[in-house]
């Protein structure tokens, strides 16, 4: 047991810390028969100097003299076959000693601590960070937390103490830190995940060049569909002059005369080619930058997209028909699914995961907007297919972008 323990002792130093002894097997696994030899039998002693030959060719003729000595046997024999030698064993081998070491409690379970599981720099979070009377108080609450589960323990009340300590698993502690601070696209967009995104526009600037004569303002339109976050879209109406039965985002063209800023406009714009939207509640959350020459190149008009939250949508929606054919929603998760995009080089990225296809500056904005806002706030998850290729080709690195537009 001894000898087992210092050879895993040796790999793993030789290795790196691994979690478990069977990620030392399937390291070694894949290692080459001299450099397994190299790192796993040589001793602290030896001389650092060594290059691999030299060392495997001392540690062979070594070996060919060591000697074993039984108790059924009056004679020494020689010893040849190291365990290290024998990789297809060390998988089973590693996962007996590991069982055993927990069984006889030589092993730790591992700790997460309060904030972070490194015990220095959990000590200095909560030092640096919170004031003597917080850590007092949770102190406290932990104790009271404490002494109550200690009473349900007493009265073999099991099923109420496993809910009340279940917060505290490892597994749920550490998805907490990994959600936190991050959007839940998939779930509804509460007050938290809002001030995530209003965070996220506060960070980039938003500034329109002021040589463009003609302004507009679109409104990305946040909302929840029984609860889903969702975005709100329009098909432009058959018999417009321009952009006919395509998508775009609500908004219009800026108003000297009436609208005093780009969030007025939007808004008035939104109001009037969807009746039904004019007693919600809106939240601007921010102003959303995108490339201004890439916008002016494609639809020859300064586009300032505005964030907004409409909350839950109610049912009675009723596009204009002079201008609006058809409103409709989409998932917001939809738009970080990879293989609903289409890029190619000298176009605008198209989006093909709605009842109508997108594309053009609508496509354009959407695309920076998941990937400039959602993708670096939101928890990773298996809906996004982070792993997929894109549709068509792969995804230009440079976005650079060309094409018609939907307004």
């Amino acid at each position: 047991m001894k000898s087992a323990s210092i050879l895993v002792q040796k790999a793993t130093r030789r290795i790196g810390r691994t979690s478990s002894l069977v990620d030392i097997s399937s390291r070694i696994s894949g290692t080459s028969t001299t450099s397994v030899r190299f790192f796993a039998s040589r001793s602290d002693d030896d001389d650092e100097d060594y290059h691999h030959e030299d060392f495997e060719h001392h540690i062979s003729s070594r070996s060919s003299h060591q000697r074993v000595w039984t108790s059924d046997d009056t004679k020494p024999t020689i010893w040849k076959d190291r365990v290290v030698d024998c990789s297809e064993n060390l998988s089973s081998l590693f996962e007996r000693i590991e069982a055993q070491e927990w069984q006889g409690g030589r092993l730790k379970a591992r700790q997460l601590g309060v904030l972070h599981e490194d015990p220095v720099l959990d000590m200095q979070l909560l030092t640096q960070n919170y004031t003597l009377p917080a850590v007092a108080s949770a102190l406290r609450d932990r104790e009271d937390a404490l002494q109550y589960a200690a009473v349900l323990a007493e009265e073999e009340n099991w099923q109420e103490l496993a809910d009340m300590l279940r917060i505290f698993h490892p597994k749920y502690v550490q998805d907490r830190r990994i959600r936190q601070g991050k959007l839940h696209i998939t779930k509804s967009l509460d007050s938290h995940g809002l001030e995530i995104i209003r965070k996220a526009l506060m960070r980039m600037p938003r500034a329109v060049a002021a040589h463009h004569s003609k302004r507009a303002a679109v409104v990305i339109a946040l909302c929840l569909v029984d609860g889903v976050p969702s975005l709100l879209l329009e098909k432009r109406s058959p018999h417009l002059r321009a952009h006919a039965d395509e998508v775009c985002l609500p908004g219009g063209m800026v108003c000297e005369i009436s609208d005093q800023t780009i969030v007025a406009t939007c808004l008035r714009e939104m109001q009037e080619e969807i009746d039904g939207l004019q007693d919600i509640d809106v939240q601007v959350l921010g102003v959303f930058r995108c490339n201004w020459g890439d916008v002016h190149h494609l639809v020859g008009v300064a586009v300032t997209p505005v964030v907004c939250f409409l909350g839950e949508l109610p049912s009675n929606l009723h596009p204009n028909p002079d201008e609006v054919a058809e409103a409709f929603t989409i998932p917001l998760a939809s738009l970080m699914d990879k293989t609903l995009w289409v890029h190619k080089e000298g176009i605008a990225p198209i989006f093909l995961g709605g009842p109508h296809t997108i594309w053009g500056l609508t496509g354009y904005i959407l695309d920076r907007f998941w990937k400039d806002i959602l993708l670096p706030n939101s928890i990773p998850t298996d809906d996004r297919q982070d792993g997929a290729e894109s549709i068509g080709t792969d995804r230009q690195k440079d976005d650079n972008v060309s094409g018609a537009d939907c307004r």
